[in-house]
């Protein structure tokens, strides 16, 4: 089963604040929620020319589009599936798109208290949704439910969870004790059947994130890890990660391959960690991606760093000053400069995942100079570009090679 590149993402701020009230807005009363529905229909084609207004042609010229699916947040993707939403006025229209940009299926929620994740189970692939019901008393109350990610068909729920999503995979925090500060006691949700795998109480051990099959919980100074089966995997001190038990508990966690885990979130100050044995694979990084085709991590500080899953060094190289990872994936790792060059490719370089060595940037993404580097890519080599908040899709460069 492939693997999800992307992190996990929920609602943009405004909505996830008042999502994360104990109760759902009175604004969302008359709000309606409807089951996925099949689309089958393309999503809207534009061209280069159109979108920078530049005049190049290139990439038009060679038959290649950019889809546009009227997403209004970032996209999250597994098995070449992608996934977002768009904001109309009274709700919120989730669209699952396939990597030749043909709308699969949509699905309309309110547009508070909802929010979305892809996550992976053992039978494929999960789109799970947020919802609200109605409650005892007229209040509402906030639901999950998931759904084949290829399809919309439900497979489970509505599941009543305690407030909103936390990011750190298929996470539920309560309201907190005052109306902003640490989320309350948290439920984490088994992605195959919206079974709940762990809830906190007063004893228990706290919950830090739920990745992809992986449980991570801390109990007092010690990590654990654990599988969905409830086996443990590993345990190791807290400290160890040069955090306390509680800033552990509130450091975003983020996929990477399905095996690892991604924490922090400020520059330099990143810790790879390989999810079924607890060991760290890189610390003080400032980014990291995996590459299903050559099965290797790359991590980014000062240099470009790839690694084998067991964590065996496979190769160094150089990053220019100023330039980030931007993609990992098809094989390839896509660096570019920060905002100021002269041109949209400025400072964009592709690599080889598997060696690391440079490669011919207009024959592996020809698109660079229209939309600069993408910031996600596809097994099948469907990338993310432009806007990350309101992304358009590029097909694969070599459609066959999906079949």
């Amino acid at each position: 089963m492939k693997r999800r590149a992307a992190a996990a993402m929920i609602l943009p701020a405004c909505l996830l604040a008042l999502g994360s009230l104990t109760a759902c807005s009175s604004i969302d009363a008359d709000s309606e929620s409807a089951a996925p529905r099949p689309v089958h229909s393309p999503a809207e084609t534009l061209r280069p020319a159109e979108t920078n207004g530049s005049g190049t042609t290139s990439a038009a010229e060679s038959g290649a589009g950019a889809i546009d699916p009227g997403w209004d947040v970032a996209a999250q993707e597994a098995d070449d599936v992608f996934l977002s939403l768009h904001e109309a006025e009274s709700d919120l229209e989730f669209r699952a798109v396939d990597s030749d940009g043909t709308i699969l299926w949509s699905a309309q929620r309110p547009r508070v208290c909802s929010g979305f994740l892809v996550t992976d189970s053992a039978d494929g692939p999960v789109a799970v949704l947020m919802d609200q019901q109605s409650g005892s008393s007229g209040s509402l109350k906030t639901t999950a439910s998931g759904f084949d990610l290829h399809t919309g068909e439900n497979l489970w729920g509505p599941v009543e969870v305690p407030g909103p999503l936390l990011g750190s995979g298929l996470v539920f925090a309560g309201p907190p004790e005052d109306i902003i500060g640490a989320g309350g006691p948290r439920t984490a949700l088994d992605p195959a059947s919206g079974a709940e795998l762990a809830v906190e109480d007063d004893d228990s051990p706290r919950i830090l994130a739920l990745l992809d099959g992986h449980l991570v919980l801390a109990d007092g100074k010690e990590l654990i890890g654990k599988d969905v089966e409830g086996r443990r995997l590993w345990t190791r001190p807290v400290a160890d990660l040069g955090l306390t038990a509680a800033e552990a508990r509130e450091t975003p966690w983020e996929t990477v391959g399905g095996s690892h885990a991604l924490l922090g979130s400020g520059g330099g100050q990143r810790t790879l960690i390989d999810l079924r044995s607890g060991d760290t694979i890189a610390s003080g990084i400032d980014g990291a991606g995996f590459d299903s085709h050559s099965r290797t991590l790359v991590t980014s500080d000062s240099k470009l760093h790839g690694f084998g899953l067991d964590g065996t060094k496979r190769w160094d190289a150089p990053l220019d000053g100023g330039a980030g990872l931007s993609a990992v994936g098809a094989g390839l790792v896509v660096t570019e400069a920060g905002a100021g060059g002269d041109a949209a490719d400025a400072g964009t370089q592709t690599r080889s995942a598997d060696v690391g060595r440079i490669l011919d940037t207009t024959e592996e993404l020809p698109e660079h100079e229209d939309f600069g580097a993408p910031h996600h890519i596809a097994d099948s080599g469907a990338r993310l570009v432009g806007d990350p908040g309101s992304p358009l899709l590029i097909p694969p460069v070599d459609r066959s090679a999906k079949n």
